[in-house]
């Protein structure tokens, strides 16, 4: 597939400039694409569309949203297949990830984004003053490449339903998942300039967010990136949201039951092959647990197969790229140099497999929290295994790195386990395994980013205030 066209004002344009990335599936690294850069021009003429359509949009009544969500989550389903199956051949995302994780929560934030409508309080009164909420104006959305369907929704539903025109710059890494959402768009009908899309490295991704045609900047990325977002949007006085970087614990507190415990933080440790911003790849322990964890957790890499992301019976795919396989096979050779212990895996390439970006499953133990695996993200199908001896040394762990997206929580004590979370620097913990709510606010504290998405929390990002004085 070669991507070679951007999105502007409903109309599906050539790019006028080069080659800047060639896809490869990661599990045969067989050339599959490429994708062509936007020039500058072609970015404009996109900023363009989505001034002209913010004018409209912004006098948009909540009915106009509610239909253009729901026809845009019709159209969304109706490509749910064929974006599963993007995926799995531009990120190695096994398909039953994709179609039972990547697309339904998709589905969800156009859900949650069209029923914030209706908790939104959009006018209220102040005395003599009338104080309305209304949009920020156009808004340039940078997403990334491990959750992409679910990265673009997230921003753009949010912003639709604000009453926000939106310019998008998706990874070239998963260009098809992008490029299916915005055939779905065309499939719903929106309105021209509503949703535009264009291609693009740093160059054009800079261009974007010091555009004087957009009033605010949405990104998820690195925490280095977005620091270098934020300082642009400084120079430009532009609002910022920013959803970086995590490095993820899993507590389990003296009391914890291990068999409900161990099995679901493994897996939200290898979900996507660890290639996910609330990876818990970090489990806190007891010391007096370790051995028993270690066993059972040894005992469960049975049921996380290696294998074809296109093929059915496979768990696990491989990392999306050859940079990634990298990063990560040096991040566990580095661990094991600084005294980590090896429990399964390590570096290198899985067993059995002579090509495609296979990182093993890998088990660290006795990880301390200066090391760098403790400290920065991996993404990779790696669990660091960090004993403690006293709850307070537990928590200090815990919030030993500089980041704060996201962590779980392990006691059969609930109260004591909800007391653990509220001590935990994060912006959000799940208690003993409950479901994740994508109804709540999502984003992370400290290096982890500012600002809220999801739900009525990721609209009210997208708007700003209005007093009128004298109105009664």
């Amino acid at each position: 597939m070669h991507y070679e066209s951007y999105f502007s004002g409903g109309n599906v344009l050539p790019c006028d400039g080069a080659v800047f990335a060639h896809m490869q599936n990661p599990a045969t690294e067989a050339l599959q694409g490429s994708v062509r850069e936007c020039s500058i021009e072609n970015l404009n003429a996109a900023v363009r569309s989505a001034v002209q359509a913010q004018a409209l949009w912004a006098q948009s009544s909540l009915q106009d949203r509610r239909d253009v969500l729901d026809r845009l989550t019709a159209a969304v389903q109706t490509r749910s297949q064929a974006i599963v199956e993007r995926l799995a051949v531009e990120i190695g995302c096994p398909i039953w990830l994709g179609a039972a994780m990547q697309v339904p929560m998709a589905l969800k934030g156009l859900a949650f984004a069209r029923a914030a409508l209706d908790d939104i309080v959009w006018e209220e009164q102040i005395g003599n003053g009338l104080v309305e909420r209304v949009p920020v104006g156009v808004i340039a959305a940078i997403t990334p490449w491990n959750f992409p369907l679910h990265q673009i929704v997230a921003k753009v539903a949010g912003a639709i339903a604000a009453g926000c025109a939106i310019v998008l710059k998706p990874s070239e890494f998963a260009p098809g998942a992008a490029w299916q959402f915005i055939e779905a768009c065309q499939d719903a009908a929106l309105p021209n300039g509503l949703v535009n899309l264009v291609w693009g490295g740093a160059k054009v991704g800079r261009a974007l967010t010091t555009h004087p045609g957009v009033d605010q900047v949405s990104f998820t990325g690195s925490t280095s990136v977005g620091r270098e977002v934020m300082a642009d949007a400084a120079q430009h006085i532009k609002r910022v949201t920013l959803e970086l970087g995590g490095k993820s614990a899993s507590v389990l507190l003296p009391d914890a039951d291990l068999e409900a415990a161990v099995g679901t933080s493994l897996r939200m440790a290898l979900a996507n092959s660890g290639q996910a911003c609330v990876s818990q790849s970090r489990l806190i322990l007891p010391r007096a647990r370790l051995a028993e964890v270690e066993e059972r957790l040894s005992a469960l890499l049975d049921d996380w197969p290696l294998g074809d992301p296109v093929d059915p019976a496979t768990r696990l795919g491989p990392v999306a790229n050859q940079r990634q396989f990298s990063r990560v096979n040096a991040m566990v050779g580095h661990a094991l140099q600084q005294g980590a212990r090896r429990v399964a895996g390590g570096p290198g390439r899985a067993a059995g497999f002579d090509r495609g970006w296979y990182c093993p499953v890998t088990l660290l133990s006795d990880v301390l929290p200066a090391m760098e695996v403790a400290q920065e993200e991996v993404f990779g199908p790696v669990l660091a295994l960090m004993p403690y001896d006293t709850v307070d040394q537990a928590l200090e762990i815990a919030n030993s790195t500089r980041y704060g997206l996201s962590g779980a929580v392990w006691s059969t004590d609930a109260a004591q386990a909800a007391a653990f979370a509220r001590r935990m620097v994060t912006g959000q913990v799940i208690l003993n395994g409950a479901p994740q709510n994508l109804a709540t606010p999502f984003g992370g504290r400290r290096d982890s980013g500012l600002g809220r998405e999801n739900g009525r929390f990721g609209v009210e990002e997208c708007l700003t205030h209005r007093s009128l004085h004298g109105m009664t």
